[in-house]
């Protein structure tokens, strides 16, 4: 069995714990040798999404090559995946391949295989090793980081859950190549939200990419970038209790909107896409940013292939009705994250009613 880890690119501190975060072409090949070097134990729970079989098949490889026992488990593409029949359903197979406390769970796909298998090792025998490998632009840049893990009740998006650290995170950007344009645009969504929460030089570049995937080297530092940014804020507030919740910038409408859709019609990036500009809007009664950076994100994320209006079918008061449920309330009070100007975030408590809802009305075409 290998002993010899490879290097991360990055490093978070979260908390006591040390996240080392691996990038660039080729990652795939480290899962084993990285989760063999634990000297813990000798077993390891691929869970992949049933898209990416090839994937998933190098990952397993990798594994065996190390010297590690592999069992696996696949999970259907989509967000419909994220309920806790599905969770039981891993964490029995996980039972019946004789996964035990020290062994490892690692999750190979997008948001959805990243969050159901990081809960599935966050609660199974109360917690065993997780290791992240998304294989999304969107997972890449944000859901695999930061130690959020969960699935979905009808009540609400992410509502069952555990804030739970990965042993290690390996982000392969030879994948990227793969993925279909609409997967690339969602990632796209949340780069933009990057862009918004630091400004400067970030949202230049968000702003001036050409198309996705884009140059591999510039992705991947564009990758890094997000990706520190993202740690940087989660290293001060791990369990989101304070300014974590800036990452949730166009996530309070976005959720309402996947919810209010029954969570088929829109991918999470595209849910998020509407959100930004429904967030933009409210921003500039609230706060009195510059209208002019709704119209500059709208463009951007248009020219992505983004959505920029909502689907006539999804009901406004639907939307609105799923808002309220949303995790980040506080009591009767809707939190939002809104923007003084790119770089200038904050939360803000129960924005005007009639505000949000013109601005959600504002979404439609």
């Amino acid at each position: 069995m290998s002993t010899v880890a490879p290097e991360p690119l990055l490093t978070a501190i979260i908390g006591p714990r040390t996240v080392p975060v691996h990038l660039g072409p080729g990652v795939l090949d480290l899962v084993g040798p990285l989760v063999a070097s634990a000297a813990a134990g000798d077993g390891v729970f691929v869970v992949v999404d049933d898209g990416i079989a090839e994937v998933g098949e190098r990952v397993q490889d990798s594994c065996r090559d190390a010297g590690l026992r592999v069992a696996t488990a696949s999970v259907p593409a989509g967000e419909a995946s994220k309920n806790l029949g599905e969770m039981e359903r891993l964490a029995r197979a996980a039972a019946r391949a004789g996964i035990h406390r020290r062994d490892a769970v690692v999750a190979v796909g997008g948001g959805v295989v990243g969050d159901l298998a990081g809960y599935l090792a966050a609660s199974y025998q109360r917690g065993v090793r997780l290791v992240q490998v998304p294989t999304t632009l969107l997972a890449m840049v944000d859901s695999s980081l930061g130690g959020k893990t969960g699935v979905d009740l009808p009540e609400g998006k992410n509502y069952v859950g555990a804030v739970y650290q990965p042993e290690a995170v390996l982000m392969d950007t030879d994948v990227l190549s793969t993925l279909p344009a609409r997967e690339l645009a969602c990632g796209f969504a949340e780069i933009v939200k990057y862009g918004l929460l630091t400004g400067g030089a970030l949202m230049e570049t968000a702003e001036g990419w050409p198309g996705l995937p884009g140059p591999g080297a510039e992705l991947a530092d564009l990758i890094r970038r997000c990706a520190q940014c993202k740690l940087d804020v989660v290293a001060g507030d791990e369990f989101d209790l304070g300014r974590r919740a800036i990452l949730n910038l166009g996530h309070t409408v976005g959720h309402g909107i996947e919810a209010a859709a029954g969570y088929d019609l829109y991918h999470h990036g595209e849910a998020i896409s509407l959100g930004l500009l429904a967030a933009l809007r409210i921003s500039e009664h609230v706060l009195g940013l510059a209208p002019e950076w709704r119209d500059r994100t709208a463009a951007t994320l248009r020219r992505h292939g983004l959505p920029v209006e909502m689907d006539p079918s999804v009901a406004v008061d639907d939307v609105l009705a799923m808002m309220a449920h949303d995790k980040k309330a506080d009591g009767r009070a809707l939190n939002m994250v809104l923007v003084r100007a790119p770089g200038d975030v904050l939360t803000h408590q129960d924005p005007d009613p009639g505000v949000v809802r013109a601005a959600v009305e504002e979404l439609l075409p």
